[in-house]
């Protein structure tokens, strides 16, 4: 009788070990069945803090006193104000070359670099 008890109480423990086993891999898999992915959101488009600048472009003219601020007076009479008053200063009354960005509503030049026309004649010669 110690015996039989003995090979109900294995096949009882093995029995529950076998279908625990399985309850775990069928909720892991899905039940079994072969889980498709879930697509993941699209991620939102990533927000702009700068402004697109306008294309780079070159002014030629002369540096004058416009008001308290700095203007570039170009060869056939356009004015321009320039944002750097610092980079315009030591050019005053001189001709110069301004590489730089244009806003065009408010005619403000932003300046990025400026060279004396004298250097650059120089330099080519």
């Amino acid at each position: 009788m110690k015996d039989m008890m003995r090979r109900w109480l294995s096949l009882g423990f093995t029995l529950s070990v076998i279908f625990a086993g399985n309850a775990r891999r069928a909720t892991a898999h899905g039940n079994g069945l072969p889980k498709e992915p879930t697509p993941l959101p699209a991620a939102p488009p990533a927000p702009t803090l700068v402004p697109e600048r306008p294309a780079l472009s070159s002014f030629s003219g002369t540096v004058v006193r416009h008001g308290s601020r700095f203007a570039l007076r170009e060869f056939d009479g356009d004015l321009y104000a320039l944002d750097s008053t610092g980079l315009a200063w030591p050019f005053e009354g001189e001709d110069v070359l301004i590489s730089g960005y244009l806003n065009a509503e408010s005619g403000l030049l932003h300046i990025c670099a400026i060279e004396e026309m004298e250097d650059l004649r120089a330099k080519a010669v």
